[in-house]
């Protein structure tokens, strides 16, 4: 077992993202929160100490946000809204922070850019 240099943020959509998305994406409305965070996405962070856990999420905020409305939800670009801040972020999405991050698997670990 291989202990990672990494924390990491798993994601997961509130109320009021789920209430946009439905306004965006009308074929999704029979939704709930358990539908939209049946499969929440986990990012890899700085090691951050722990009397500053979520600085990160200032740095990563528009990024995660980006990630999550075009790969996760596949809502086009021009749906989005018009600036993506921080408060938003705050108003969309919840997380949950973990210290400790552990790769069980013997294969080699790769990495995919985009």
């Amino acid at each position: 077992m291989k202990a990672l240099s990494r924390h990491q943020l798993t994601i997961y959509g509130t109320q009021k993202l789920l209430d946009w998305v439905k306004t965006v994406k009308p074929e999704l409305r029979r939704w709930d929160l358990q539908s939209l965070n049946h499969r929440p996405s986990a990012y890899l962070i700085e090691m951050e100490d722990q009397n500053c856990h979520g600085l990160a999420l200032e740095d990563y905020f528009k990024s995660i946000v980006e990630q999550e409305l075009s790969q996760h939800l596949y809502i086009p670009k021009e749906q989005w809204p018009t600036e993506i801040t921080f408060d938003l972020f705050q108003a969309w999405f919840s997380y949950q922070y973990h210290e400790d991050v552990y790769d069980l698997s013997t294969e080699k670990l790769e990495v995919f850019d985009d």
